[in-house]
């Protein structure tokens, strides 16, 4: 038994072989083939077979892999998932409501929930808020904004009463308006409900004349008060109590007249009679040598009554107190006081 046929060098009996010789030859081919296939033994519950080398019948036997896959479990975005069969994934939709792939966008203008933005969109957002102007270039009530050059502005803080916006030195800038030939020029309107007095501190150096319209004013109470008044007022709210000189002179319509003097009052007396929201009184009164420097003012007007009488008042006066006046006071006796005024100033020239 010598030549090998086999495809592990195995010496397998030949056809010539003696009968008597076959029992040793099977023991070599035996004990040959006990040794190729020791690895092949049994292995334990659970074992799986290994190939150990690039040998032949070279095998062992070793544990099941714990890293083999059984399950496979999903959480959002991703979907799918399962423990048999033919196991699939996907990632949901990205909303606002919930995690997920969303489609790039490339766009400043889109309203879209459901796409995300590129940098390319988020350059040109960021350029145009660059160029914006800024707001915390106003802070304060009535700023105006100006150019002052290419691509840059600057603030203009808002004016003070009665200014007007003109240009000085190539930009915008507030200034008080100049008398322009003899004409007037209107400074304020407004109305008062109610009150005990009213203040109008509008007299300045602007003007050398005020001609002040009291359009309407009557008793806040059902019974029509016994006079109406007038005060000055220097140094902004400083109110002149004393040294009122001059009178009013009253003409109805029965013919009744009635002078009602000043001498060194606390106030001016314009008129005895009030009328109510029915029967309402009107003045026009000329003030001169106000708001310019310390000067002895002089007023005068006329006015009409709505106190039931329906008659003309006339009146004038001055004040013994050399002031800067600055504005003036309306006040009635015993209640309050309802109606508007309007203010103008005279042009110097």
């Amino acid at each position: 038994m010598t030549n090998p046929t086999s495809n592990f060098g195995w010496q397998m009996p030949e056809s010539t072989d003696l009968v008597t010789n076959l029992p040793a030859d099977f023991e070599v081919f035996g004990q040959a083939v006990d040794s190729d296939f020791a690895d092949l033994l049994g292995g334990t519950t659970g074992q799986v077979l290994s190939k150990t080398s690039a040998t032949d019948l070279d095998f062992t036997w070793v544990a099941a892999n714990p890293g083999d896959i059984t399950e496979v479990t999903v959480t959002s975005p991703i979907t799918g998932g399962g423990s048999s069969g033919s196991v699939g994934i996907a990632i949901q939709d990205g909303t606002t409501a919930q995690k997920g792939a969303v489609q790039l966008e490339n766009s400043t203008s889109s309203t879209s929930t459901t796409t995300a933005a590129v940098p390319a969109n988020v350059k040109t957002s960021y350029d145009l808020a660059a160029a914006a102007i800024p707001k915390s270039t106003v802070t304060t009530n009535g700023d105006l904004i100006y150019g002052t050059g290419s691509a840059a502005v600057t603030r203009l803080g808002i004016g003070s009463t009665s200014q007007v916006l003109t240009v000085s030195g190539g930009v915008p800038t507030w200034a008080t308006p100049a008398g322009g030939g003899s004409g007037m020029t209107f400074i304020h309107r407004s109305s008062f409900t109610n009150v005990a007095t009213v203040n109008y501190d509008y007299f300045n150096s602007t003007y050398y004349n005020y001609l002040v319209i009291v359009e309407q004013i009557y008793s806040s109470s059902s019974t029509p008060l016994a006079a109406s008044f007038l005060r000055l007022r220097h140094s902004g709210t400083t109110i002149t109590s004393g040294d009122y000189n001059g009178g009013s002179f009253k003409l109805d319509r029965g013919g009744g007249t009635g002078n009602t003097p000043s001498a060194s009052a606390t106030s001016f007396t314009i008129a005895l009679d009030v009328g109510s929201s029915s029967q309402m009184n009107s003045y026009a009164i000329n003030f001169e040598k106000v708001g310019n420097t310390s000067e002895q003012p002089a007023f005068h007007g006329t006015g009409t009554l709505g106190d039931g009488s329906y008659g003309a008042v006339f009146f004038g006066g001055s004040i013994h107190n050399d002031q800067t006046y600055t504005g003036f006071q309306l006040l009635a006796d015993g209640s309050n006081i309802t109606g508007t005024v309007s203010i103008y100033g005279l042009a110097k020239s």
